[in-house]
């Protein structure tokens, strides 16, 4: 690649992204996931590390408290009731009174700290989400469903999220409380504790079985949760053509239809999830059962303690509901590495290289052998040209031509299928998120707009606003594009706009839209049908105005007709002419 300041660098996030954590949290990290989940996600956690800390801190202090209590409640029993000492009785009453203070203290505490890091931590996911959503190409978007994506951004986040700190807070207390309450058994009696410890390897050779399973269920669910949500989506979003062309019944039989294959692989996941936690249960239970069978013979011959065998009992649960906890986290891995992979499609990067920096000596757009494709319809190209800067160009065509899909290659949002466009010589492949949508202003024929004031929907910062200059350049522009009226109300700037612009008529969406544009900063402006809806007086006048007020700047516009259509040009691409 050539051109004037482009910087690249092969390995995005250089050796410093590679030192990030330490091997040990990535390896766990890779074994809890994917290597290509743990690239992602452990730099999310880093943040939150003192926090992450803090919470095992408290996590360990109360699964040691914790362990007190049965203890306690044998010496109550063995030196205070069956001794008949009250003295003692008092004493280790008061004691189990304190502990069970201490903990549910700690306890509230762990809980309360956790939620918060949670909550930060499922925040700053979706924002990385999000944001790797904007970066992706525009292209990508035709072969996704915005209900699906709705789905991995809320559901599959917050699985992969919560199982991220179960993993590391609620495995780590489990194995604290495990550790402690095998080692009280053993104390309370050796023999007895290796027969509690045979349900183990018993549990783990159930799991080890049914995991395969219970990954198939979960895909299955989430593939049709995404199904339904875009569906469903899609239907609230086109309700009102779907009533004009009379097509809501239709989309009320396939949201029905949709919603049936999930309710029923929902039945069949809950179904197996009701088996898989009842066999353990079923185990646990013969294992009580064997406990108190032996135990309680024990205590008849006076060989052991009734305090003892209360106590050995609790600890039972210290033993198996932590083993029971660490391998349900296991075998619930295999459910959210189904959620991981749905995200690992978004956070992936697209491009293997970017450029760290981009300040040209010109932005003259150079296509050179550079093919164009037009989804289901042949590709459009070669084409060969170059569009000086500043030049005023057309670029004409019936439809289906391929004048949006070459729009979108000029400005960076799609790429050729062959061939290479580079912006003042540099190629545009290696410029995203290089300031390249700072360089060009982008108005389509469908508008886009959001159930937000009319402000908002101008996409300015604080700042912009905070400039009384720039509030009077957009009443300015607003009576330019004859929308002044329109906002003239109490509401003025901060007037409500409904979900979709459905408070406007098409052409003042499309105006509002082109405003939008001319507000950023830019060195390309290209108008893809941006006008078609506008009456041709407004449509002239506007154009007269973004020429006279950015003669610089490189324009090109699409049009069938119209003020769009007319007037000199510096230069016209006719797509209907066959390859150039």
């Amino acid at each position: 690649m050539s051109g004037p300041a482009a910087k690249l660098s092969s390995q995005p996030g250089g050796g410093a992204a590679a030192r990030t954590w330490p091997r040990l949290p990535s390896r766990a990290g890779a074994a809890l996931f994917t290597p290509a989940t743990a690239g992602w996600l452990l730099p999310l956690l880093r943040p939150h590390r003192r926090r992450l800390a803090e919470l095992l801190l408290i996590s360990f202090a109360a699964a040691a408290i914790g362990l007190l209590p049965p203890y306690i409640s044998k010496l109550v029993i063995d030196r205070g009731l069956m001794a008949g000492d009250a003295a003692q009785l008092v004493i280790w009453s008061l004691a189990l009174f304190g502990i069970g203070l201490l903990a549910t203290g700690t306890g509230a505490l762990s809980n309360i700290l956790h939620m918060r890091a949670s909550v930060r931590m499922l925040a700053r996911m979706r924002q990385r989400l999000l944001s790797r959503l904007a970066a992706k190409p525009a292209g990508w978007f035709a072969s996704q469903r915005a209900g699906e994506l709705l789905a991995r951004v809320d559901g599959d986040a917050a699985e992969v999220q919560k199982f991220a700190f179960n993993a590391v807070l609620g495995g780590s207390s489990a194995l604290i409380r495990l550790v402690g309450g095998s080692a009280m058994l053993m104390v309370l009696d050796w023999r007895l504790g290796l027969l509690t410890a045979l349900l183990a390897p018993a549990e783990l050779a159930f799991l080890i079985w049914a995991r395969p399973r219970t990954e198939r269920h979960a895909a299955a669910v989430r593939e049709m949760q995404g199904r339904y949500s875009a569906g469903l989506s899609e239907t609230l979003f086109g309700l009102p053509a779907l009533q004009a062309a009379r097509g809501t019944a239709w989309a009320e039989r396939r949201s029905l239809r949709d919603h049936a294959g999930l309710s029923q692989r929902l039945i069949a996941q809950n179904l197996w999830g009701e088996f898989t936690r009842a066999v353990p249960v079923l185990l646990s239970a013969l294992t009580r059962s064997a406990i108190f069978l032996a135990g309680g013979l024990m205590v008849i011959r006076g060989e052991w303690p009734l305090g003892s065998l209360i106590a050995f009992v609790a600890y039972m649960g210290f033993m198996t509901g932590p083993m029971q906890s660490l391998l349900g986290l296991w075998h619930a891995q295999a459910r959210v590495k189904v959620a991981a992979a749905r995200l690992d499609a978004v956070m992936q990067a697209d491009r293997p290289a970017r450029a760290a920096g981009f300040a040209p000596a010109g932005y003259d757009l150079r296509l050179a052998g550079v093919t164009v494709s037009r989804g289901a319809a042949p590709p459009l190209g070669p084409l060969t040209l170059t569009i000086p800067e500043g030049a005023r160009v057309a670029v004409r065509g019936a439809s289906g031509a391929g004048k949006t899909s070459l729009l979108a290659v000029l400005c960076g949002r799609a790429r050729p299928v062959a061939g290479r466009v580079t912006l003042g010589g540099a190629d545009l492949g290696l410029l995203g998120g290089a300031g390249l949508p700072e360089r060009v202003a982008y108005a389509g024929q469908r508008p886009f707009t959001l159930r937000a004031s009319l402000r908002d929907n101008l996409f300015q910062s604080r700042a912009f606003w905070a400039k009384p200059e720039n509030e009077a350049q957009v009443r300015a522009l607003l009576e330019l594009f004859g929308l002044a009226e329109r906002f003239r109300g109490a509401g003025g700037l901060d007037t409500m706009l409904g979900e979709s612009g459905l408070t406007l008529s098409g052409g003042e969406r499309q105006r509002l839209c082109l405003l939008r544009a001319l507000l950023q900063p830019f060195d390309i402006l290209i108008l893809d049908e941006a006008l078609s809806e506008v009456d041709p007086a407004t449509a002239a006048r506007i154009l007269a105005h973004i020429d006279a007020v950015f003669p610089q700047a490189t324009r090109i516009l699409t049009a069938h007709g119209g003020a769009a259509a007319d007037g000199d040009f510096d230069m016209e691409i006719d797509l209907t002419e066959g390859p150039a």
